[in-house]
């Protein structure tokens, strides 16, 4: 990652953030757009990646341990002494199944990830916060508020976040703290699109068939990109959404 220079790289500057799953995908693309707006990034992933650049700092992490996400926090804290933004971002998506057959370790395997791990980022982020200033964000998810028949662990966990996201704006607010999140309909990722070829022999559609039923089904008729996503983020990020609180944001191009 490199911290570029342009006439946007002062947009967080002085700033510093922490972006949790922040090694590939999404969080890869957060941790970039606040390093070229000027912020110091902690990327925090289960394995270390190469950065280019003296204001990206790569560290391992699992959200699963609260000694691991404790122990980040106190190495964020020594070398910077505070934090201004949180992207809860860490998450994991399992394979369909049907109810019947949902298995009790793959349950427990997600809420871990996507629910626990997002309540311990946020913890023990709080403290790290100047009084009177702050913004977390959390990725969610459009299965936030809907549901889906194949993947019922993914889906409740995700509405978790969501409750997580409403209590802890509603908790954290008198110190100045917002607590938003990010509801991304299906993106393109490597990720999906892998998911969905493993899918094919179920729904009898090629990858990008199914990509292409999905969008069909939009109000926009496109499916939302990476940087959709990210430029929302910024924004809940910014002293632009000061007034914004509580709130789990949809970018899915209209998939009502």
């Amino acid at each position: 990652m490199t911290h570029a220079a342009s006439s946007e790289s002062d947009f967080f500057h002085n700033k510093v953030a922490v972006v949790t799953g922040g090694a590939q995908g999404i969080g890869a693309a957060i941790a970039r757009r606040l390093l070229v707006r000027g912020a110091t990034v902690y990327i925090l992933d289960q394995a270390c990646v190469e950065t280019e650049s003296d204001e990206a700092v790569s560290m391992e992490c699992d959200v699963t341990s609260e000694q691991s996400v404790r122990e980040s926090f106190d190495l964020i804290a020594e070398k910077s002494r505070r934090i201004d933004i949180v992207c809860a971002n860490a998450g994991t998506v399992p394979e369909w199944t049907a109810t019947e057959n949902i298995d009790l370790d793959t349950w427990n395997r997600v809420f871990s990830v996507n629910s626990t791990g997002l309540m311990l980022t946020i913890k023990h982020s709080v403290s790290l916060f100047h009084q009177g200033s702050g913004a977390i964000i959390v990725t969610g998810s459009m299965n936030s508020w809907r549901g889906d028949p194949n993947i019922a662990a993914y889906v409740a966990s995700k509405h978790s976040a969501l409750g997580i996201v409403r209590s802890a704006a509603l908790d954290l607010g008198s110190r100045g703290i917002r607590v938003n999140g990010v509801g991304p309909g299906p993106i393109a990722t490597e990720a999906l699109i892998r998911r969905m070829a493993d899918r094919a022999s179920l729904t009898g559609l090629s990858a990008s068939e199914a990509l292409e039923d999905l969008a069909k089904g939009t109000a926009l008729h496109r499916l939302a990109t990476v940087e959709d996503v990210v430029n929302t983020i910024t924004f809940l990020a910014s002293d632009s959404s000061a007034g914004i609180t509580g709130q789990m944001i949809p970018v899915d191009c209209g998939a009502f």
